[in-house]
């Protein structure tokens, strides 16, 4: 099928995507992402993510390699989902994540690796 701007085929176009994407058992992902912060401190780095409508039970926080994976699963209020990919790096314990979801707000932190810490040193006077 050719699509033109001037029939207004390019909308048929993007949905014959989409319709490709469920047929195959697929969903496809959303394009943008959700609002996010990261901060950090001595003890790792916590990620704030705004993700309305959304419980505990619609999203689901997975690692695999050192990609941090979350997913929220589609619901009445955003029929789509969501999916974001961060990479954990070599200095982030991929084995001590804590997440919680209160009103929306989605809190998760990722502590460092004990080697990779910062420690603080005694300096002793002679």
């Amino acid at each position: 099928m050719f699509y033109t701007i001037d029939n207004r085929m390019v909308n048929d176009f993007f949905e014959d995507l989409d319709s490709i994407f469920t047929q195959s058992g697929r969903r496809p992902i959303k394009p943008e992402s959700k609002n996010y912060k990261t901060d950090s401190d001595d003890n790792g780095v916590t990620l704030t993510m705004e993700i309305p409508g959304y419980n505990k039970d619609m999203v689901s926080i997975d690692v695999s390699g050192d990609d941090l994976i979350i997913e929220g699963k589609p619901h009445t209020g955003d029929t789509e989902g969501f999916i974001q990919k961060f990479s954990l790096g070599d200095k982030l314990d991929s084995g001590n994540i804590d997440a919680t979801i209160v009103d929306g707000i989605l809190t998760l932190s990722v502590s460092y690796r004990e080697e990779t810490k910062p420690r603080k040193l005694k300096v002793k006077v002679k």
